[in-house]
Parts: structure tokens; sequence; C-alpha cells
């Protein structure tokens, strides 16, 4: 499909269009992805909806306030505040009050390389800077990772609206400037992995390969290495 969406420019205009439009259709209308259960006043629901909608990650919301099959499902499993809220994933996965690198896993933003793989680009920060080295990378076809503690964006990804940006004469909200570089290095297969935490690099190269080390995942290894 990647490549599809490159090599025909015509009809990759279409898909991505309509994957895109999809996307904010299940976002603004609270459907699709991961279900949290929980009341909407609890700290772990403001926390994780927070991490799902910086994200741009579609999700829904089970009140037991205000739904009867929502407050059942709590009292049976999770009678407990601290266990708030459960989360449905796509594949069945029932999860209790997770941190936000579990729901990543759980939902499939982070994969992690397979096969001892060896990227040609890691890119470290999913900012801006970090956004446009991963597309001009993935468009010239190399294979890049990018690594994020949070969420991509990042200071500008939280900006209600820039209006000093190339391109842009009436502003954009710096959500929506950085959703669509996010997707546009997706779209030219870029492996984006959010909430990853970078914890050291090793400059010894073996087989021409920097090593990264991730918290709680296996290192991954690269021929390049761009800290943005």
């Amino acid at each position: 499909l990647r490549a599809l969406l490159v090599a025909e420019a015509d009809l990759g205009e279409r898909i991505m269009r309509a994957l895109i439009l999809r996307r904010v259709n299940l976002i603004q209308g609270g459907v699709g992805g991961p279900v949290l259960i929980g009341p909407s006043h609890s700290a772990g629901v403001v926390r994780l909806q927070g991490f799902l909608t910086r994200n741009g990650q579609p999700h829904h919301l089970l009140d037991p306030a205000h739904d009867r099959d929502a407050a059942e499902l709590i009292a049976r499993y999770s009678p407990k505040p601290q266990d708030w809220p459960l989360v449905v994933a796509a594949s069945g996965a029932v999860l209790r009050n997770p941190n936000e690198t579990e729901l990543a896993r759980a939902i499939g933003m982070i994969g992690g390389a397979k096969d001892d793989r060896i990227y040609d680009v890691a890119v470290v920060g999913c900012g801006p800077a970090g956004l446009a080295t991963a597309v001009y990378a993935a468009s010239e076809g190399l294979s890049v990772a990018v690594l994020d503690i949070r969420a991509f964006g990042g200071q500008a990804g939280a900006s209600a609206r820039i209006e000093n940006y190339l391109g842009f004469p009436t502003g954009i909200s710096g959500q929506a400037l950085t959703a669509r570089a996010f997707t546009q290095a997706q779209k030219f297969g870029a492996d984006i992995m959010i909430p990853v935490t970078v914890k050291s690099l090793d400059c010894t190269r073996k087989d021409g390969a920097f090593s990264v080390a991730l918290d709680g995942c296996d290192p991954l290894r690269s021929r390049a290495v761009v800290v943005a």
C-alpha cells in the first residue's frame, strides 16, 4: 500500500485523504480505538485521554455514571479507584489503569525492531525537526525510526495557533500542522514509536551501526542517529 501511495500520486492522494478524513471522523465522533471504562473525572481517565488525544488516536469512554453496562463491569472487575480506568484494546486485551507505555503497546503504537533490524536513521525527538528529518529521509528510501517520550509535535504540537510558519498565511493550530507531518512520515514508511524513553547512545559501531538503549525495550540499531 505504501509503495502504491508513493508510485501513483493521484490515487495515493485519494487514499491518504480518505484515511485522514476517516480518522478525523472517528476522533470527532468519539468512536473506534481502545475503550476506556471509568469515571470521566478520575485521574487515570484524564491522563490516558490526554495521551491518546495528543497522539491523534481514536478512542471512546464509557462512564459508569451514565452507562449501566460500564457500571456493572467496574463493579465486577475493578471496584477499587486505583484500578480505574479499565482499557479494552481491539485485540480483546483488558488492562487495569495502564501507564502510557503499556497502552501504546496494546494498541500497536510501539512495535520495535524485529530480527535484529538495522535502520538507516534513528531520530530521537518527534517535534517539527524530528518529523522533518523523518519525512525527508523516508521519502528518499531510507529506513527510519522515530522515538519520543510523550507525543508527536513537541512544543509546536501543543500550540493553539501558529501564524509564522511558512505556507500558512492565515495560521494553523500546532496539532493540525504537526499531525500533517506525522501522517506524511508514516506515508513514506517511517516507524514512529511513542512513548519510548531513550536512555543512552553506544557510539561503538558494530556491523556499521550505533546502538540506542531504550527503557523497557531491546536496543535499537541504526547507521545514523539524529538527536532532534
